[in-house]
């Protein structure tokens, strides 16, 4: 499965401010590849912090694709997933959402969190342990024929599909913006990685356009040790 990932940051890496509220730090060049990414992908995902502050369809823009794609798009009568990562399952369940017909949406989240009555495709994790595995996710979205799955979600999330060694591509919109703050998220969060864990990637493009950079890695299989 192609699993890759899209984020704008500011210069020093975050992607968000201390608010924590929906943050949009690029441009309308940066919605536009957006939607492309979106394009490309059988499901997009996104952590519960996420889809709280803005629980919509991830869905590409007809507008910001080219005609041929916008055509394809239209043409596509097949429903996008678009997969939730929330182990508490609190979220905002919105018709907007549930109701959407481009979209179907899926719910990943413990098991011992799932109520009786559901409105929305669900799957719970029973293994041991508090967190949602990232081989589980995997395996959830293969067996409903997801081919290529986009992350759009926070660094904590994100960190555990580098850690877990399942993210095969990194795109990442760099703006002009500084936002600080020590506790203010980033691009990777978690715990962190140590030293000779560290993923290396490797630079498949690299794009100017106004005051944003546009870089596309790819992350180099890790060496055993």
């Amino acid at each position: 499965m192609r699993i890759f990932s899209n984020t704008a940051i500011s210069l020093d890496g975050r992607i968000n401010t201390r608010e924590g509220v929906f943050t949009t730090l690029g441009s309308d060049f940066d919605l536009r590849r957006m939607s492309e990414l979106r394009y490309q992908a059988d499901a997009v995902l996104v952590g519960g912090a996420t889809f709280r502050n803005w629980p919509h369809p991830a869905l590409p823009e007809p507008a910001h694709l080219t005609p041929q794609q916008a055509e394809s798009l239209l043409r596509n009568q097949s429903p996008r997933y678009c997969v939730v990562v929330t182990r508490s399952l609190q979220v905002p369940l919105p018709q907007t959402f549930l109701r959407e017909p481009r979209i179907r949406p899926l719910f990943l989240t413990l098991a011992s969190a799932i109520p009786a009555g559901f409105p929305a495709e669900v799957a719970g994790y029973d293994g041991p342990g508090s967190d949602l595995p990232i081989a589980w996710i995997v395996e959830q979205l293969q067996a409903r024929g997801v081919q290529s799955l986009l992350v759009e979600a926070g660094g904590d999330l994100l960190f555990q599909f580098l850690a877990a060694q399942a993210l095969t591509e990194l795109y990442v919109t760099l703006c002009p913006k500084v936002i600080g703050g020590q506790n203010t998220p980033s691009l990777a969060d978690g715990e962190g990685f140590l030293l000779q864990q560290i993923p290396s990637l490797s630079l498949v493009s690299a794009q100017q356009q106004g005051d944003e950079l546009f870089l596309h890695y790819k992350v180099k299989p890790a060496v055993a040790s």
